[in-house]
């Protein structure tokens, strides 16, 4: 079990479920897709996340389970992405 692996997989699930409030949020009030996708794939970054942390409990998970460094640090760099997504002040 690596911990640092752990910690990011868990990290990566955190920060894609905070990301993923406001464009769901915003595709309620205005209805428009665009926002849907948006929070969907945050959604489906966590849950990828959540697979990753299960993968690195001392639980007997799979072997499909068990992430890499490299692949955890490449999808909290597009987690970070999808954050500056929604950060982004909008043009007026």
């Amino acid at each position: 079990m690596g911990l640092v692996e752990l910690f990011v997989a868990v990290l990566v699930v955190g920060v894609s479920l905070v990301n993923a409030a406001p464009p769901v949020a915003a595709w309620v009030r205005a209805r428009d897709g665009r926002f849907l996708f948006l929070g969907a794939a945050n959604v489906g970054l966590a849950v990828l996340g959540l697979v990753w942390a299960w993968g690195e409990l001392p639980l007997s998970p799979p072997a499909w389970a068990q992430p890499q460094l490299p692949t955890l640090g490449l999808t909290f760099v597009v987690t970070l992405l999808f954050l500056a997504t929604t950060l982004w002040p909008r043009r007026s």
